[in-house]
């Protein structure tokens, strides 16, 4: 009798053993609000969809085993989802946002293996406005450089190094996965930040073989690549390209309150198939489209609850047909109160102005294309304006659990 009580108590601890050396957690943000988008085509526009500071519905898992010598297990398994209606993100993927597995240590760093985030947007990702206050709505054009992660990499092998003296390094690579060809759909980045007292820096470089076919035209969803869910509707097939090449890098400095930050991107889309697609005249097969987007902003902390900020930003296009120069100014304003550690109320404003040389094609009533204009069109929104100029306010809640 003595012998099976001890047995059992064994056996009753073996579990809390395990539990005591391994961890599963259940994360997630959930957001809702209203959103007014002005000069939509028809007239304007009030949805209850909305994106808040500093990112969409999502919930997930994430778990690690200590596997002993400073060694341990991870992985994570990240969704996207729509409050309204429940939908699935990101195309409709499960784990559309992040899922992987990987083997992590002290000294020598982390190995992850899976649908992943790009380092760029990991590391520069941390300056633009958008990923701070002004929502997903307050992107870099179109999210052309991918701070605002539209893509996810399928597929991919990334290495995370450890914090030497406030560097981190991280690279990634992925294998593509089409059948008979090795560099469709392949990518490779790299990026490195470095944090010291109230300084902040990253650079970063990003390049995608075919990062997207087959635009659908209503709000940037492709086939290629792993459902990359982009932010454009009018201009989406400008990321229809052969290869995409974005060079990121950016900074900030905390002074009291305040924090100032700077970010740059630019943005090489090859042989991109946007004017080909609106059937602009002698298009060819495609024209090489560049981005370089410039941002300004700050942020103020009125209180520890109260934070202010403003952002000014400008992307700067150039096409090899007919040498065009597209350019859009942004301004995103954005206010956040929190009412406790997990739940903050929002409300942010957007303007856009579109201007240099118009690459929104107007249509004849034959249907051919017999001119260009100038048309704003704020990253997410969903909508092309029907002017130069687009408008975007939106106010909600969201909770972080």
């Amino acid at each position: 009798m003595k012998k099976t009580g001890i047995g059992f108590a064994f056996l009753m601890a073996v579990p809390a053993l395990a539990s005591a050396q391994s961890s599963v957690t259940l994360y997630g943000r959930v957001v809702a609000g209203v959103t007014f988008i002005n000069n939509t085509g028809s007239g304007h526009v009030v949805q209850s969809d909305t994106c808040g500071p500093p990112s969409c519905n999502l919930w997930g898992l994430k778990g690690k085993e200590d596997l002993g010598g400073g060694t341990a297990a991870i992985f994570t398994l990240e969704n996207g989802f729509n409050i309204q209606n429940g939908k699935l993100g990101q195309g409709g993927t499960e784990f559309g946002r992040q899922a992987f597995v990987g083997l992590t240590n002290d000294r020598w760093g982390t190995v992850k293996l899976g649908r992943q985030y790009d380092p760029p947007s990991e590391t520069v990702g941390y300056f633009p406005s958008s990923n701070n206050f002004a929502t997903g709505y307050g992107s870099h054009f179109g999210d052309l450089d991918n701070l605002n992660q539209s893509i996810r990499i399928n597929n991919a092998i990334k290495y995370v190094s450890p914090t030497w003296n406030g560097l981190q390094v991280k690279g990634l690579f992925s294998l593509g996965g089409v059948a008979g060809s090795f560099s469709t759909n392949r990518v490779w980045s790299l990026a490195a930040g470095y944090t010291n007292g109230p300084v902040s820096l990253a650079a970063g470089y990003l390049d995608i073989q075919n990062p997207a076919t087959s635009p659908n035209g209503t709000g940037g969803v492709y086939t290629s690549n792993g459902s990359y869910v982009g932010s454009l509707n009018r201009y989406v097939a400008l990321q229809d390209a052969n290869a995409m090449k974005v060079l990121t890098a950016g900074g900030s400095y905390s002074l009291g309150s305040a924090t100032f930050a700077l970010n740059y991107s630019h943005t090489d889309l090859q042989n991109s198939q946007y004017f080909v697609a609106n059937g602009f005249t002698a298009a060819g097969s495609g024209s090489d489209f560049k981005m370089d987007s410039y941002e300004a902003s700050v942020t103020y902390r009125l209180s520890p609850a109260l934070l202010v900020g403003a952002a000014y930003i400008y992307n700067a296009g150039k096409a090899d047909y007919q040498n065009l120069k597209p350019n859009f100014q942004q301004v995103n304003l954005g206010i956040d109160y929190a009412l406790s550690k997990r739940t903050s109320l929002y409300a942010v404003t957007i303007l856009q102005k579109a201007g240099g040389d118009g690459i929104a094609p107007v249509t004849g009533a034959g249907g051919a294309v017999v001119g260009r204009k100038a048309l704003a069109e704020i990253p997410g929104a969903g909508y092309t304006s029907s002017s130069a100029k687009q408008l975007l306010m939106s106010v909600g809640m969201y909770h972080s659990f």
